[in-house]
């Protein structure tokens, strides 16, 4: 069973929005994807295993350019 992380959204008032669990961080990647294709926004996820937040930027690869 994969650990249960947290996606959040921040509103344009700086609050915080809970948005839903998902099962690990691979899962929490698709639904970011989907989320802001969906609705456009910040969305960020909380691991508490790290006790952190996880921008969703943070989620994309990094592409190098040759």
């Amino acid at each position: 069973m994969k650990r249960k992380v947290d996606i959040f959204k921040r509103l344009p008032d700086g609050q915080m929005v809970w948005v839903r669990a998902v099962d690990g961080m691979d899962e929490a990647r698709v639904q970011l994807k989907r989320l802001e294709y969906i609705n456009p926004g910040e969305y960020f996820i909380y691991d508490n295993r790290f006790g952190g937040i996880i921008p969703s930027l943070a989620m994309e690869p990094l592409i190098s350019v040759h």
